[in-house]
């Protein structure tokens, strides 16, 4: 089945959960919780959405004839949705005899996820099994039966989690045996539970179990110590049936009408643009102003390097979508969160937890990132004319724009090497120029407000690195823009480096020991050419070949864009940022239908819950990574009208032209 969907296409090892890829995510900036298309809690990662992840399984079941039918396995169906315009989940679970609705919502303040379990029938005992694994480890943690509450609690140096039932008239802790043949359940006791009041043989489970007459509400409160989290439980536990779906509803409908409306646009554009909105706001850390590019659902980096990290690319076009969307009070923490995290030479490096820190990574140092970095800063000037954030702003821009003006190669006048923005080549690459050139643009701009002595060094700067991408990634051959030069190789069957790779930087990409002049592959980060970099005249007939270039040699036949000629990850399938890309060009060169094109493709590849994947199978369903953040944030770029910076740099490109 891999070989034909890719590696999200099969069961994991639970046999209940598609591999690697959550059905729902719920959130509050500071709790992350992902879901199955079974109803079931995958991962709860706080107190950061970059996590810690501290659950192994949290499950649900009914105890109707002397055995434990588990809400999360067949005969079961499932049914799931979104509360309309709220991040409120609901699954409907039902095998025939049984009916039970479980609604799901993460408080918007509190790091509280709140179950309400509502069952058609009377009688009926539930029971709740929570297999946990605080801070990602099974080891050096314990659990007791708080005695007050009748909540379990789970503790671990410095986290927290407390569990209760509303309905609970029996509780227990104990060691979980192998083979999920639970010590504190049996599966032929009829929910009734023989464990302890306390444990700590690892690994742990709890469980909880009662009559479910009606309603019942499963509360998991975390915190950094059992008393701090107990306390959240009584607080909780206090309030009415549905008082949480009440608040998140009230707050996101705070959320969304304090956003820009989505332009008219195809049916169904609205609801998904509402929904790309709440999404970026639960995959962003309110601690740091950071977005993860996804929820981590590949910890080990089994099938990829890992998403639950920041990418300053990533935040730098999330940024430009809030702008967009009017947002202003998501984009100044995250633009303050880049100046916060820049690198002291001046440039940014690969990836970061939320928190600031470096993440793991494969390559030091991708160019584009700064560019893109410098060019949101410049963004968020046109849009917002913010003067105190302008003015914080500026110190970091002098430095990845000074730090620029000195990363090129003397021999060509392009930026030095560095790695591709799809983390695949250490070479010169067309779409890392183009966004150096935006990078150094957005510098002149910002210096004529701050620092006047300096726009012009920043200006003639950008001015010599377009004139040389012109000159030497142009291919007369082709008719179009290639995708890169100097393309480094771990072997020594290609040419010396030479001076490309004479960097001088203490953060070192992966051994080059000979190159490749060229790479033609056709390739969708082109599209940057034009949009939103508008490096080069958008009447140019080089970037015009190269978009329409891009638009037919990588179309797919479903309709979507691949990303590249060549493309084998995760399957090789259409990407929806790459189509979005493609409709976002064609609509700043007046091509209206292609931007709609885009937009209608996209709609028929989100999810029955109005998510957006990395990559779509040919038949629509999603094939890896949902949601992922920069998939939103090209809805959202894509829903609204366009930005002032691309707008004023499409003017100016006209205005040099006509009076040349």
């Amino acid at each position: 089945m891999e070989g034909e969907l890719g590696p999200a296409g099969a069961f994991d090892a639970t046999g209940r959960r598609v591999a690697f890829m959550p059905a729902a995510v719920l959130g509050n900036g500071s709790l992350l919780v992902t879901l199955s298309a079974r109803g079931e809690v995958e991962r709860l990662f706080w107190p950061h959405v970059d996590g810690p992840q501290h659950l192994g399984e949290l499950r649900l079941g009914l105890c109707p004839n002397g055995r434990t039918h588990w809400l999360d396995e067949e005969p079961f169906s499932w049914e799931q949705r979104y509360d309309e315009d709220a991040s409120i989940l609901r699954t409907v679970a039902r095998d025939g005899e049984h009916t039970v609705e479980i609604v799901d919502a993460v408080h918007p303040h509190d790091p509280v996820l709140v179950r309400r379990i509502h069952s058609d029938g009377e009688g009926r005992r539930i029971v709740a099994l929570c297999c946990p694994m605080l801070e990602e480890a099974h080891f050096y943690g314990a659990a007791y039966v708080d005695p007050g509450t009748g909540a379990l609690v789970f503790y671990r140096r410095h986290v927290a989690v407390a569990i209760a039932l509303s309905c609970a008239d029996e509780r227990a802790v104990g060691r979980t045996r192998r083979g999920h043949h639970y010590s504190v359940l049996d599966d032929a006791c009829d929910g009734r539970l023989d464990g302890d009041a306390v444990a700590h043989r690892q690994p742990l489970e709890g469980a909880l179990a009662g009559d479910l007459r009606g309603d019942a509400t499963l509360l998991v409160a975390f915190a950094a110590d059992a008393a701090a989290a107990l306390a959240l439980v009584r607080e909780h536990g206090r309030a009415a049936p549905g008082a949480a779906e009440t608040a998140r509803r009230r707050h996101d409908a705070g959320r969304l009408a304090a956003a820009r409306p989505a332009s008219p646009g195809p049916e169904g554009l609205d609801a998904l643009y509402r929904r790309s909105l709440l999404v970026l706001e639960d995959l962003t850390d309110r601690a740091t102003g950071a977005t993860v590019a996804a929820p981590e659902m590949d910890p080990r980096f089994l099938r990829s390097g890992g998403y639950g990290f920041v990418w300053p690319r990533d935040l730098a076009y999330i940024s430009l979508a809030l702008l967009a969307a009017g947002k202003a009070d998501l984009v100044a923490p995250s633009l303050r969160w880049l100046s916060r995290h820049q690198a002291p030479e001046g440039l940014w490096l690969q990836r970061h937890w939320t928190d600031g820190a470096l993440a793991p990574a494969w390559s030091m140092h991708q160019l584009d990132e700064t560019g893109a970095a410098l060019f949101a800063y410049e963004a968020a000037w046109r849009e917002l004319e913010d003067e105190s954030l302008d003015a914080e702003l500026w110190p970091s821009m002098r430095r990845g724009a000074d730090f620029l003006t000195r990363f090129v190669d003397g021999e060509t006048g392009l930026p030095l090497a560095s790695v591709d923005l799809w983390e695949q080549h250490d070479g010169q690459h067309t779409y890392t120029a183009a966004a150096t050139v935006a990078g150094l643009r957005a510098g002149a701009a910002m210096a004529a407000r701050h620092e006047p002595a300096l726009r012009r060094r920043y200006a003639a700067a950008a001015a010599s690195i377009a004139c040389a991408l012109d000159a030497h990634l142009w291919s007369e051959e082709h008719g179009r823009f290639l995708r890169s030069r100097n393309v480094g190789r771990s072997d020594a069957a290609g040419l010396p480096p030479g001076c490309a790779f004479a960097r001088n930087l203490p953060y070192p990409n992966r051994t080059i020991r000979s190159v490749d002049p060229r790479d033609t592959r056709l390739d969708s980060s082109l599209l940057g050419l034009a949009w939103p970099f508008v490096s080069l005249d958008l009447s140019s007939q080089r970037l015009r070949a190269t978009v329409d270039a891009v638009a037919s040699g990588l179309a797919a036949p479903c309709g979507g864009t691949y990303r590249h000629e060549d493309d084998t990850y995760a399957g090789g399938n259409p990407w929806l940022i790459s189509t979005l890309w493609l409709g976002l060009a064609r609509r700043l060169l007046g091509d209206e239908v292609g931007h709609r094109g885009a937009l209608e493709y996209v709609l028929s590849r989100r999810t029955g819950l109005d998510l957006l994947p990395e990559q779509v199978l040919p038949d629509g369903r999603p094939a890896w990574v949902l949601p992922l953040a920069w998939s939103h944030a090209m809805l959202l770029l894509a829903a609204r009208p366009e930005l002032t910076i691309v707008r004023d740099l499409a003017d100016a490109t006209a205005a040099a032209r006509s009076s040349a």
